[in-house]
């Protein structure tokens, strides 16, 4: 005979996983807009609960914190519409690593790239803009360029699989030339400045690149 108490206990434990998730989103949601609208200062821990529809206890149980709020901002923005996904395991990047030729890979690379700089440019703006008042946001945002330097590698690699690269370059000068080129900072200045799409970012990387 079935016991009716176990599925009981399953669909309780999905419903409150589920919610859980929905909550963790709908902070994540809130706060992106809340720090990208009123910078570091203007954005508290309230004000992401009101926006959010949840208490600031539990924001702080689900994060422990804004600054750890905002590195799971952050996250989100480079993980796009795949969460659970990390970055190099992703359609765009594996797009990339599993390229037929150089000006393929390096042109998928400067389209893919220029989506992701569209969601955290800004947030990285907001960073660097109280990274040396703001210790735990100033290791975030140290950490973050760090970790942009190492997934370069791979987009090195993936060239170095149909030929060498160009002039004299080496691969870990080459790492630090798209590390330099991807930049957020550049990113925002050729946007919002200059007033280039990103698409029109995306051309002139390969161009540069290519």
């Amino acid at each position: 005979m079935n016991d009716p108490v176990k599925p009981k206990r399953t669909y309780r434990s999905s419903t409150r996983a589920d919610q859980a998730a929905a909550t963790r989103a709908a902070a994540i949601a809130a706060a992106r807009d809340l720090f990208l609208s009123k910078g570091w200062a203007g954005t508290t821990i309230a004000g992401v609960a009101t926006a959010a529809k949840v208490s600031p206890e539990t924001i702080y149980a689900v994060f422990g914190g804004k600054a750890p709020l905002f590195a799971e901002v952050v996250r989100a923005g480079v993980r796009r519409t795949d969460p659970n996904t990390a970055l190099l395991d992703q359609a765009g990047p594996r797009a990339v690593a599993t390229a037929p030729d150089q000006r393929t890979a390096l042109h998928l690379f400067a389209h893919d790239i220029a989506g992701l700089l569209s969601n955290v440019a800004g947030l990285m703006g907001v960073a660097r803009g109280v990274a040396g008042s703001e210790p735990d946001i100033g290791k975030i945002y140290r950490g973050i360029h760090a970790g942009r330097r190492d997934n370069f590698g791979m987009v090195v690699e993936a060239l170095l699989r149909h030929g060498s690269l160009r002039s004299t370059i080496t691969a870990d000068e080459a790492v630090a030339l798209i590390w330099r080129l991807t930049s957020p900072e550049l990113f925002l200045l050729m946007t919002e400045i200059e007033g280039l799409s990103p698409p029109a970012y995306a051309d002139w990387l390969q161009a540069t690149l290519d």
